[in-house]
């Protein structure tokens, strides 16, 4: 777990890139669509330099509010491919490993239309997993409020890139699936490439640290035979941070061979 990447936005890098650097563990940056407007990249190849000079690799998350992959609006399919490839350009300045992207499917919005959202998806992401490739950094679509498996992965097998697989979010499925975590990981196990670790009571997303929630860590663990890339912890504050690092070490989940 040493090698765990642990979230920081962007727009808190001043707080927190000192620690980062200090305690050598690698950041996944989130940056939203304001950052992005605002972006120095004198700055961006600094934070570069520096996490490359102690040896760290960091990821990269990408904008998910107000875009949409699955988007048939026209203006709405320029904003987010725009973002999109605009994230894939600082990753590739940042030396990142991979970056995570949201799918953009509510059951809600969706249900009975799955259809329309996998033909939108696989169009409006045909540049970005291009120059994904084109920079060889991974892509990783996490899981959100995903029900099943089975429209994520008739999108990962649609493009068959080995630089476009899954990031599998420990959180969101606990709250969100209605499908066994066995049978997740049987079907999705080959697409993994990245995991969020967090926890939660399976009501809320809490970002609890891994073994204060209900999610069945051990059995997980025991379970995911993924060709990982990167994983990250994603805590929302340094307390939970490094609770989360102590419990992992608690439950004895032999980190070194399941990650």
């Amino acid at each position: 777990m040493e090698k765990a990447n642990v979230h920081m936005p962007y727009s808190a890098r001043n707080k927190y890139l000192d620690k980062f650097l200090k305690y050598k563990i690698s950041p996944e940056i989130y940056f939203n669509g304001n950052d992005l407007d605002k972006i120095n990249y004198k700055e961006i190849e600094d934070i570069s330099k520096k996490l490359t000079e102690n040896g760290l690799k960091p990821s990269v998350h990408a904008p998910y509010n107000d875009i949409s992959i699955s988007a048939s609006d026209s203006a709405i399919i320029e904003v987010t491919q725009k973002r999109l490839l605009h994230t894939i350009e600082l990753a590739r300045i940042l030396n990142a490993t991979g970056i995570v992207i949201h799918p953009g499917y509510d059951p809600l919005r969706f249900r009975l239309m799955e259809d329309s959202w996998f033909n939108s998806a696989k169009k409006n992401l045909e540049p970005i997993i291009k120059k994904a490739e084109d920079c060889k950094i991974y892509l990783a679509i996490e899981n959100i409020f995903e029900e099943h498996f089975e429209y994520l992965k008739k999108l990962l097998l649609h493009f068959n890139s080995k630089y476009f697989g899954h990031c599998f979010d420990t959180g969101h499925f606990n709250i969100f699936a209605k499908t066994s975590l066995e049978n997740w990981l049987e079907n999705m196990n080959l697409h993994i490439i990245s995991l969020h670790l967090h926890d939660n009571l399976g009501y809320l997303d809490q970002h609890l640290p891994v073994g204060d929630g209900s999610f069945p860590f051990k059995f997980f663990f025991s379970k995911l035979k993924a060709n990982l890339k990167w994983v990250t912890l994603e805590m929302h504050n340094e307390k939970s941070a490094f609770r989360c690092l102590q419990n992992i070490k608690t439950l004895k989940m032999n980190a070194n061979e399941s990650i």
